[in-house]
């Protein structure tokens, strides 16, 4: 009798622990739609203000989709221009982290290895935050 007791004990946890689960991903879910729905506002009109200041005094007789296009292609041409230098400094912090994770073995770990390791860690790490982030911000719109 014992067993099936612990049994059904058990069987319980693991639906309230699925429940619980469902019920993050769910804020998640609304986090998410949150933050999109911000994000992308503030993203056009960053683009809108770039583009109106490209095309000058010209910008007047411009619908809002050719300003944003304009504003876009600007911000990926800096982006493209400014890749190499942010590629090494991404680089540089993933070795730094995977030294972190390999700790005392790190001096004897090859430095792509440990690049490795800190992809990883640095992947887990903010897939965590943004998560909690996203759940709260869920929380916050239900």
């Amino acid at each position: 009798m014992g067993e099936l007791k612990d049994l059904r004990e058990q069987s319980e946890t693991l639906v309230n622990r699925a429940k619980e689960l469902g019920n993050k991903l769910y804020l998640a879910g609304l986090g998410a739609y949150e933050k999109a729905e911000e994000g992308s506002e503030e993203l056009l009109n960053k683009y809108v203000e770039a583009g109106t200041e490209a095309f000058g005094e010209d910008a007047e007789d411009k619908p809002k989709a050719l300003l944003a296009s304009r504003g876009a292609l600007l911000a990926a041409r800096q982006l493209l221009d400014t890749a190499p230098e942010k590629r090494q400094a991404l680089y540089e912090k993933l070795v730094e982290a995977g030294k972190k994770e390999r700790g005392e073995k790190a001096e004897e770990t090859n430095e792509f290895v440990l690049a490795g390791l800190g992809a990883v860690a640095s992947a887990r790490e903010e897939g965590e935050k943004l998560f909690n982030e996203l759940v709260s911000a869920g929380e916050k719109r239900s």
